[in-house]
């Protein structure tokens, strides 16, 4: 019960936050993130999202977002953090992945959480 109760106020945070902050899905909420400069590639992110990193987990996770269109919340997380804080790849590029190939592809979750992994979020005051 708790745990239900709890994804339904991070929901509704997340579109409380879309609502309050429209470009949320393409503009750091913490501006000083538009101006970060990310060392990654785009052969680095062709791995990621073709699940050939090198990283068995992550890749593991990358290809059944792929075929399956879904990935349980714990490898979402993973493959997020691998790209922002590994490959040092914007969290805009995985946010575009994910609204791509996810099934569940939520706007406002999708933006919530790419945001607070790229550490421009709100929650991350």
């Amino acid at each position: 019960r708790k745990p239900f109760v709890r994804r339904l106020f991070w929901r509704d945070l997340a579109y409380a936050e879309l609502y309050k902050f429209p470009t949320l899905p393409h503009i750091s909420l913490r501006k000083q993130y538009e101006e970060q400069l990310w060392s990654g590639t785009q052969s680095q992110l062709r791995k990621w999202q073709r699940g050939q990193t090198g990283f068995p987990l992550v890749d593991a996770g990358m290809r059944q977002l792929w075929r399956l269109g879904w990935l349980p919340n714990y490898m979402r997380h993973i493959t997020a953090q691998f790209l922002i804080n590994f490959l040092d790849i914007s969290w805009k590029e995985g946010f575009r992945w994910y609204d791509y190939t996810l099934l569940d592809a939520d706007v406002a979750i999708n933006a919530h959480m790419w945001q607070n992994g790229g550490h421009s979020g709100a929650s991350q005051w």
